[in-house]
């Protein structure tokens, strides 16, 4: 992917290029695991729902957060995800908000499970956001 002006993947290619794959793994992994033990005493299908919307939680968050603050990735992504950071919190928001509702929908329902990701994506994309706009700031 490329970042061209008016290129409609624009914020994804930006979200990639600089996005700290090894440690947003890490913290969703970790956070997902101390999530699904416990709650192992609600049952199999929402223990893993329970893991799997950490995971996705915590997993956009710090990915989110390191590439927004972080000095490594693409010059070109870092500059976009100054100039908008509104745009450039709404993958990882999404990224997390998808997976939290799947995670909800494993233990509590489709509604629920759509209504989770919705408010994940939205918790998730205010936080990331307000990251990115002091971070791009402050350069």
């Amino acid at each position: 992917m490329t970042l061209e002006r008016g290129n409609a993947f624009t914020p994804v290619a930006s979200a990639t290029l600089i996005w700290p794959w090894r440690s947003s793994v890490v913290a969703g992994g970790v956070a997902g695991v101390l999530a699904l033990l416990t709650s192992l005493n609600e049952g199999v299908l929402s223990a893993l729902g329970s893991g799997i919307g950490s995971a996705a939680f915590f997993f956009a968050l710090v990915g989110g957060a390191v590439g927004a603050l972080g000095s490594k990735g693409d010059r070109r992504a870092r500059r976009y995800a100054a100039q908008y950071p509104w745009r450039f919190a709404m993958v990882p928001a999404l990224i997390g908000g998808a997976g939290a509702a799947v995670g909800t929908l494993l233990s509590s329902g489709l509604i629920l499970g759509i209504l989770g990701g919705a408010a994940t994506a939205a918790v998730l994309w205010v936080i990331l956001g307000i990251i990115t706009m002091v971070a791009g700031n402050k350069k």
